[in-house]
């Protein structure tokens, strides 16, 4: 570098005048930083007039000004000590040697040992200076290497009293701390040492170096969140690491391990489903250390499911962490006895339920098998994926019997109860036909009533409780048998813990008893308990509408699908009248009435609301695939809400396509927000042009335009006679993939919550004073922690640059890390593990942003720096250059200036 256009016209001193004026040591850092006109501000006034710079920097910055002090600009300035490049230096004012008088200290630097991460501060006192303050230069040392105040080290000299503050002391800061106080008159200096203490470190000698690096790369990895380990001795337990939910084979080994540090003692409890496990038993045991608590299932199978947690508490505090463990398995036989219907001369239709537990994984199919008299052995019929099939070919004056299989990605189950024995043949057709028409037609009003939950009395004094019917989150649904009536009801048996769980139960019963229309279920009774609530419903036995369509003997065409949509309008209609929104219109959520009929019901209120008096009501939960545009974005929601999810329903039913179904929840959200959608595929070619037309007017975007239940009567489709329309059958295989997408994606979840609510409403355009979501809202959000994200290996969506800078300053790397699970990070000089210092500062939040800074660059910095990202999927890197340009002659200068 050339320096000389910077120094031209100022005027060379003199042997004697270097001498008397002392000049302190050249940095042509800050000349380089004046060259761009930002660094420095030399122009600026000191806040201590008087005091004269003892550098070139303000020469070059000024010559018309040379007693102007530069402003030093570190967090740790001080007028009183002069700082200059981490010396407290001032030039003497009194121009020659022995003026004054010689400083001394009448209080000491002390000895001190201090915890790794507190705060350490270093104090003495001089004695009041004949030539006063602004005449003493005070000098901070380390080991014989002086101390530059920073945003970690705070050096500070008021009234006499010299002081060294770090906030957080790191094994680097231990060794012997000097302080030296200079004037004319001559200087003095104590001493101490100071000792980081570190029960984690075994060897503190290497604790001195700031830019040493770890021996291996365990030391260097963080994983994301980045939290920092204080020392144990004066804080709450602190979770190390712990496990993500856990999927595990029937029979399988399950070993569940936490790491953990705190201060001792450490108490760890381990609980499921919030009871704590007792230790001892057969399959189950703990071990617990003083850092560590494992739990041990020998052979993990279906009663070992369910959420685990475990608690750790000490004088200072209590940390929990939980996970779902699943038992994955083939599954369980299918629920109740195959029921034969719709028996004619040769053939017949063989209903059955589905399993009470599918595995832990979805069914793939059902295995039919078949038993006749003449042939009195177990066969294999035919595999489908429905649960009814339409048996043919079947010869009149044999029994036969049936059983069911049910199949998923880990093998077939075993098989269910054999059906009662049958015999085709003995009922004739036609006059089958209208039995079954007069069956459909003549529905029987349902027997309504106004519930009130009962406390004092259990569901097993007025209900026999028989098989299991089902499972979900919200908990299970047996089949009742009133003791009384023997009428055949389900009871859906809630998990409610806490008080408001019950509440929210409670609201849904009250919806209940306003909603007495033949299209919705019907709650008959409820019966509180210390932990759950016990709602008596409707049995309803055809399963879902989606299921039905694609069975074998189910034809699908546009007249059939009008005369669903009827039904579920009709069913929305009366909720509508009663001042209520439904919500959580889903395929899911309509089921049929029997096995063989085309009647329908709606069911599932939980998360419907009244929108009488409750003035502007917002929601944050839903089915994205079926949510509203307005719920997304935080807006109020009305009835048009539900007609929104009615116009998804439609388009499905008529293509067996999603307009909005993404790879992702994130991705259909998105969808749902922009609102576009099109009739482009080929499976429109056959819908008519009224049908396209009334599922254009549900959605819109702007709700305000929809069509409401009554305007939707009065649409040209619907208002059409279905007896007499061309009936052309439609095509079922795009329903059959889309269920069976929607089977994974559900991952046996009943309602899924709206996640990352604000970024869904960044992405439309949402600000966000619109409103923040209620109690009620957060609620159903607390779900998110156990739903389970899309698994992907880590990748770098933005990756770190090669980086130039004068040695002395300060360097920086960024990145932005994806991938779930979270990935652990691992910075590399040279290939070597980094561990963090004050010299390297690692920084890695949980959105994946990932900085590395490098304070005070030296030569030996210049490397190639690494940051690897790693979790169970794979590991991903990227790889930069640190140059640094070493000014010539400075390590010369310095020995100069110490001597």
């Amino acid at each position: 570098m050339d320096f000389k256009a910077n120094l031209k016209g100022v005027k060379p001193k003199s042997e004697e005048e270097r001498k008397v004026n002392s000049p302190q040591q050249v940095d042509f850092r800050a000349v380089l930083g004046k060259k761009g006109g930002v660094a420095g501000n030399s122009n600026k006034p000191a806040e201590t007039p008087g005091k004269n710079a003892a550098d070139f920097r303000s020469v070059l910055a000024n010559k018309k000004k040379p007693e102007t002090p530069e402003k030093n600009g570190e967090s740790g300035k001080m007028a009183v000590n002069n700082c200059v490049d981490g010396g407290i230096n001032e030039k003497k004012s009194g121009g020659g040697g022995g003026g004054g008088k010689a400083p001394e200290f009448t209080e000491k630097l002390s000895d001190v040992t201090v915890l790794d991460g507190q705060r350490l501060r270093l104090q003495c006192r001089l004695a009041a200076a004949t030539s006063g303050p602004a005449d003493v230069t005070v000098t901070w040392t380390l080991d014989g290497k002086v101390i530059k105040p920073s945003k970690f080290i705070i050096l500070a000299n008021e009234g006499g009293l010299c002081s060294l503050t770090i906030d957080k002391a790191l094994p680097e800061d231990e060794g012997q701390y000097k302080c030296r106080a200079e004037t004319s008159g001559g200087k003095v200096e104590c001493s101490c040492m100071v000792l980081v203490d570190d029960p984690t470190e075994n060897s503190p000698a290497d604790k001195k170096s700031k830019k040493s690096t770890p021996t291996s790369e365990s030391e260097a990895r963080i994983k994301k969140p980045t939290p920092k380990t204080p020392p144990k001795q004066a804080l709450p337990p602190q979770i190390l690491q712990f496990p993500e939910d856990m999927k595990i084979l029937a029979g399988e080994k399950v070993e569940i391990l936490c790491k953990f540090s705190g201060a001792p003692p450490i108490n760890c409890t381990w609980l499921k489903f919030r009871k704590p496990i007792q230790e001892g038993s057969a399959d189950i045991s703990i071990q617990s250390s003083d850092s560590s608590s494992k739990l041990t299932i020998s052979s993990g199978q279906q009663e070992h499911c369910g959420c685990y947690t475990i608690e750790l508490r000490n004088s200072y505090g209590l940390r929990q962490a939980a996970l779902n463990l699943t038992i994955v398995d083939k599954p369980d036989p299918p629920a109740k006895v195959p029921a034969a219907s719709d028996i004619r001369r040769s053939s017949l239709t063989l209903s059955w339920y589905g399993p009470t537990y599918d595995g832990g994984s979805a069914v793939q199919s059902y295995n039919l098998e078949i038993w006749d008299s003449v042939e009195p052995q177990w066969k294999h019929l035919v595999s489908c994926n429905s649960t009814s099939y339409n048996v043919q070919n079947l010869l009149p004056e044999r029994q036969y019997k049936f059983r069911v299989r049910a199949q998923n990605i880990y093998g077939i189950g075993e098989p269910s109860a054999e059906s009662e024995p049958v015999t085709v043949g003995l009922v004739d057709d036609e006059n089958q036909d209208e039995a079954e028409e007069e069956d459909d037609d003549s529905e029987k009003e349902p027997d309504y009533r106004d519930v009130t939950i009962r406390t004092d009395v259990k569901v097993k004094e007025l209900y026999d409780v028989e098989e299991r019917l089902g499972t979900g989150k919200f908990g299970q649904v047996f089949k009742l048998v009133e003791k009384a009536t023997k009428k055949v009801w389900a009871g859906k048996f809630i998990k409610a813990y806490s008080a408001k769980e019950k509440e929210n139960v409670r609201q849904e019963i009250g919806i209940m008893n306003s909603l007495h229309h033949p299209k919705l279920v019907q709650c008959i009774d409820a019966f509180e308990g210390k932990s759950d609530i016990v709602m008596v419903l409707e049995m309803i036995s055809g399963g879902e509408l989606f299921e039905r369509i694609i069975d074998e003997d189910f034809e699908l065409t546009e007249r059939e699908v009008i005369k669903y949509m009827l039904q579920i309008i009709d069913g929305v209609s009366f909720i509508h009248k009663q001042g209520i929104v439904h919500l959580d219109l889903k395929p899911e959520n309509i089921m049929c009435v029997n096995k063989t009929g085309s009647k329908i019901k709606l069911i599932d209120f939980g998360l419907a609301r009244r929108l009488e008096n409750a003035g502007t009501l917002k929601v944050l939960f839903g089915t994205p695939e079926f949510v509203a545009p307005e719920v997304i974005n935080y807006e109020a929601i009305s009835y048009p809400t539900d007609m929104w999810s009615i116009g998804v329903i439609c388009y499905i039913l008529l293509s067996g396509l999603s307009p909005f179904m993404g790879d992702n929840d994130n991705e259909t959200l998105s969808n749902v927000t922009s609102a576009t959608w099109d009739f482009e595929d080929e499976a429109f070619d056959e819908i008519s042009d009224n049908g396209k037309d009334f599922i254009t007017n549900l959605l819109k975007k702007d709700m305000k335009t929809r069509l409401t239940c009554a305007q939707c009567f009065e649409h040209t489709w619907l208002k059409q006679d279905t007896n007499t329309m061309k009936a052309k059958k439609l095509s079922k295989e795009r329903m059959k993939k889309y269920i069976l997408r929607r089977k994974w994606q559900k991952t046996g979840h009943a309602v899924r919550a709206i996640g990352r609510l604000s970024s869904m409403a960044m992405m439309a355009g949402v600000s966000a004073k619109k409103g923040s979501p209620t109690e009620e809202d957060n609620q159903f959000l607390e779900c998110l922690e156990y739903e389970q994200k899309t698994e992907c290996k880590p990748s770098f969506s933005s990756v770190i640059k090669d980086v130039e800078v004068v040695e002395g300053s300060a360097a920086r790397f960024d990145c932005k890390i994806e991938g779930y699970p979270d990935p652990e990070v691992v910075w590399y000089k040279d290939d070597q593990p980094i561990k963090e210092t004050r010299h390297f500062q690692i920084d890695y939040d949980e959105d994946g942003n990932c900085s590395l800074v490098i304070s005070e660059v030296s030569g030996d910095d210049d490397a190639k720096y690494t940051v690897k990202a790693v979790n169970s999927l794979g590991e991903a890197t990227c790889t930069a250059e640190l140059l640094v340009e070493v000014m010539a002659g400075e390590e010369e200068e310095e020995e100069e200036e110490e001597e």
